[in-house]
C-alpha cells in the first residue's frame, strides 16, 4: 500500500507527521484522493501519479494532502 512513501518522506516532514505506519496508511489515502488515484491502484500506480506531478504541483502537494487529512 504505501511502497512509494520511502520516496517522499520530505512530505512528512512538510506536514509534521511522524513516519509511521498509522500516519502512512492516512497519507496514502490522502494522496489517492488529491490525484485521483483509484483505491484499488497498486502502489506503483500512485507512485507513477507522484513521480508526473510538475515542479509546482509537488510544491502544493502538502498543503492539498493536508487539506485532506483535515477534514
Amino acid at each position: 500500500m504505501t511502497c512509494y512513501q520511502r520516496h517522499i518522506r520530505w512530505l512528512f516532514d512538510s506536514l509534521d507527521l511522524e513516519y509511521e505506519k498509522a500516519n502512512r496508511a492516512r497519507v496514502d489515502a490522502a494522496i489517492r484522493e488529491v490525484l485521483a488515484v483509484p483505491d484499488d491502484a497498486h502502489c506503483p500506480g500512485v507512485w507513477s501519479a507522484v513521480k508526473e506531478l510538475s515542479e509546482d504541483e509537488r510544491e502544493t502537494l502538502p498543503s492539498r494532502v493536508a487539506g485532506v487529512l483535515n477534514r
